[in-house]
């Protein structure tokens, strides 16, 4: 896999360690279901598309797309919380996307990330029709008719969803301190291993709490950076419509 201008090992990029720990993780599935993983990353890493290919060929591949204006924040905020950007403000880190000084960067080329459409053509070219592509806003405003696009693009069986109870998952906080970060890093390696415990109450308040005592919620963009990325878009949002097949005026703010 490449990171920025270097090609690393697998198990580098890995949570779980190497190829073979990962696997493992699959062996409680039944034979006859259907294995999947996610990563807001597959999408825009440059061999992502090719090593997936190279292993599964035969893979399906769903991305959701968020307003690349309010993904490029969201990523922003993300980043600081990791201690992954050491920008203390959002356009510091956009004025270094645009110098081009983070053009090989991992995670935090903000700019280019949004650039879905030639993102996308890469695994068009790879999966072709194996390849479904649902926006983030009719995810909210209608779940039931995106998941009912899901499982019929998987051919698995069509179910009702149940009534939505769900808090929100990755809520913004800001973590200036290293050792609240470890705390949110180290809980975070702790969910993948048991994912079940976390959506308990009895786990997941408390976990909220502490982080909300640690960290603080970040500002706001500005009208004035939102109108600069939303003109930056402009023609890539029209290129996404074009890619797609759909009217995406809704984004053009």
């Amino acid at each position: 896999m490449r990171d920025g201008g270097k090609v690393k090992p697998l198990e580098q990029f890995l949570p779980y360690g190497g190829e073979d720990e990962y696997l493992r993780l699959y062996q409680g599935a039944p034979e006859d279901s259907l294995r999947g993983d996610a990563s807001t990353q597959y999408l825009v890493n440059p061999t992502s598309a090719e090593a997936i290919h190279a292993e599964r060929p035969d893979a399906r591949i769903i991305a959701v797309l968020r307003h690349p204006t309010d993904r490029a924040y969201s990523a922003y905020v993300h980043a600081r919380a990791r201690g992954e950007d050491a920008c203390d403000r959002f356009e510091l880190a956009i004025s270094e996307c645009e110098s081009g000084n983070r053009s090989l960067a991992f995670a935090t080329n903000y700019l280019a990330e949004g650039e879905y459409a030639r993102h996308l053509e890469v695994y068009r070219q790879l999966f072709g029709e194996n390849m479904l592509v649902i926006l983030f806003d009719d995810l909210i405003a209608e779940p039931q008719a995106v998941f009912d696009r899901v499982t019929s693009f998987l051919e698995i069986e069509q179910r009702e969803l149940p009534v939505a109870t769900a808090s929100h998952k990755n809520a913004s906080i800001e973590l200036g301190n290293p050792l609240a970060r470890a705390f949110r890093m180290t809980a975070k390696r702790l969910r993948r291993f048991a994912p079940s415990l976390f959506e308990l109450a009895v786990f997941r308040r408390p976990y909220e709490l502490v982080l909300s005592k640690l960290g603080r919620k970040p500002e706001q963009m500005s009208g004035a950076m939102r109108a600069q990325l939303d003109s930056f878009y402009a023609p890539h949002i029209d290129q996404l419509g074009a890619l797609l097949g759909r009217n995406l005026s809704g984004w053009r703010r």
